[in-house]
């Protein structure tokens, strides 16, 4: 009985997991997205800081 009850909850388990993978996968991608544009912001700062002659009329 106990065998049942455990192979029951790892299968309730296992659908829970499928459900909630588009809404992970879409988590993830907008994550990857403002890594992105953050890394990118802080690239054009430390160029300003290392080059700033070609950034004096912005």
């Amino acid at each position: 009985m106990n065998l049942i009850k455990h192979i029951c909850l790892t299968i309730v388990q296992l659908f829970k997991q499928i459900v909630a993978l588009p809404a992970s996968i879409s988590s993830a991608v907008k994550e990857r997205q403002r890594r992105m544009e953050l890394k990118e912001l802080e690239s054009e700062r430390l160029d300003r800081i290392r080059n700033p002659l070609k950034y004096r009329g912005k």
